[in-house]
């Protein structure tokens, strides 16, 4: 099929399943799709350990805006690869080694996917990512602070002071960037996979994986089914309408796992290991997934699935779009109060944030008795790690509590159903009475938002 020919298949396919199917529509929260067939077994995005960081330009009066992500450490601190390793070996000396720590591999730890495990001259083990050795620089003092330095001076923004001093006390000479010879590791799981044209993978953080999208950056789908019956093996109404094959060309050929399946009206059609893949019709806009849970014979085509604690999952909210929630109930990050221009409740707002300022915040967005009876912490387990997006902080009760990319997370007292989002928008203000205690929360928000006249905090769902 011809590229003009299947965009006008997509067309028509869209707006027939919009006028007939009127379920195509973002579903409302907690709608009860077909129960989906069991996922595909996949490798997991992240070792036990490992956490994944967005880099983002956070200029304060706008949406930050997010540059590329990255590998950390159990703490988030940047990674750093060397340019004299080899792949799979470690060459780094011990006197190297003590300024450019390499990351241990906790005992019991095993390669999975991308992640190996290096053996070091000195018979200890160190992760390597795309068989890359990873090191932490024993120079960066605030987690994150050597990515976010690169990743402002690639796009000519101003790198600021993320001196951990908050009295203000003192400019750094020069922002802390890798000497010559190393390189702040980045995650690009599309590096090692050979893929054929009009075919890309991301991250989909709305389907808690990294996937295949097409060309436009739809999430495509595998079906578990003979591709030629596609037609016939659907339970859900105007399935044929719904479920669009991913044309491949006359001339293509199969890459690396991708196969070509011919359909029965002689038309070609990419597969991955062996599954044919699929676009939704109801997908709307690049990163949506609607076509998960829609059909059990399909899901999404990942490559590896994000780790999440027990009970969490992506909800989506009318209005709002995708949220994530536990057991059903909506959760919440408390923000740091800040001016942003066009307003906090667009739907794509708080979609991407500054780790740093959510690392720096931790627990003391509600720690005190009065806030925890609305805002009650989603507790971790007392042996919970951290892995991917998901880190457990101490709480100063002694407790752990789950944070969601640096943000700790929290359910909302007034929500008394799945799906309710009655804490939607709620601002809390840091006042400047009271103790020394609550004086220097107050100056924890001031530093950090330069925000003087109502710092605070501002509740907002948690966006995938």
């Amino acid at each position: 099929m011809h590229a003009w020919a299947a965009t006008a298949v997509r067309a028509v396919a869209a707006l027939v399943a919009t006028v007939f199917t009127p379920a195509l529509a973002a579903p409302a929260a907690l709608a009860a799709p077909a129960a989906p067939a069991a996922p595909s077994k996949v490798a997991p995005t992240t070792p036990p350990g490992i956490t994944l960081v967005e880099v983002v330009r956070d200029e304060g009066g706008g949406q930050p805006v997010l540059l590329w992500y990255r590998p950390g450490d159990s703490d988030g601190r940047s990674l750093l690869v060397f340019d004299r390793d080899r792949p799979g070996v470690a060459t780094c000396s011990a006197a190297c080694a003590r300024e450019f720590v390499p990351l241990a591999v906790a005992h019991g730890a095993r390669a999975v996917g991308d992640w190996t495990v290096v053996r070091r001259a000195d018979g200890t083990r160190q992760w390597a990512y795309q068989s890359r050795p990873l090191y932490t620089w024993a120079q960066e003092q605030v987690p994150g602070e050597v990515a976010t330095n690169v990743g402002l001076s690639e796009d000519g923004a101003t790198i600021p002071d993320v001196s951990p001093n908050l009295s203000g006390g003192g400019q750094k000479e020069k922002p802390l960037l890798p000497p010559t010879g190393w390189h702040v590791a980045r995650f690009n799981p599309s590096a090692a996979v050979a893929l054929p044209d009009g075919i890309r993978v991301a991250v989909l953080p709305s389907a808690l994986a990294v996937a295949l999208t097409d060309a436009n950056g739809m999430t495509l789908y595998a079906f578990d089914g003979d591709a030629r019956h596609d037609g016939q093996t659907c339970t859900a109404r105007a399935c044929e309408l719904r479920w669009l094959p991913l044309a491949a060309a006359t001339i293509a050929l199969p890459v690396g796992e991708f196969s070509i399946v011919t359909r029965t009206d002689g038309s070609r059609q990419w597969a991955y290991r062996g599954r044919a893949l699929y676009t939704y019709a109801g997908d709307q806009l690049p990163g949506d997934v609607h076509g998960a849970g829609a059909d059990q014979h399909w899901e999404v085509a990942a490559l590896t699935r994000d780790f999440r604690p027990q009970g969490v999952a992506v909800t989506s909210l009318d209005g709002y779009g995708d949220v994530i929630s536990v057991r059903g109930m909506t959760l919440y990050g408390g923000y740091p109060f800040e001016h942003r221009i066009g307003g906090r409740n667009q739907r794509d707002d708080f979609t991407h944030n500054s780790y740093r300022k959510g690392k720096e915040l931790g627990p003391n967005a509600c720690a005190e008795a009065h806030c925890l009876e609305l805002w009650r912490p989603f507790l971790a387990p007392a042996d919970a790690e951290p892995n991917g997006w998901w880190e457990p902080i101490a709480r100063p009760d002694g407790s752990k509590q789950w944070a969601y990319k640096g943000y700790a997370l929290y359910t909302y007292a007034g929500d008394k159903a799945p799906g309710d989002h009655s804490g939607q928008a709620v601002y809390d203000f840091v006042h400047p009475d009271g103790d020394y205690p609550n004086f220097q929360r107050l100056m924890l928000f001031v530093n950090m938002t330069h925000v003087k006249a109502g710092a605070g905090v501002y509740w907002n769902i948690t966006k995938p």
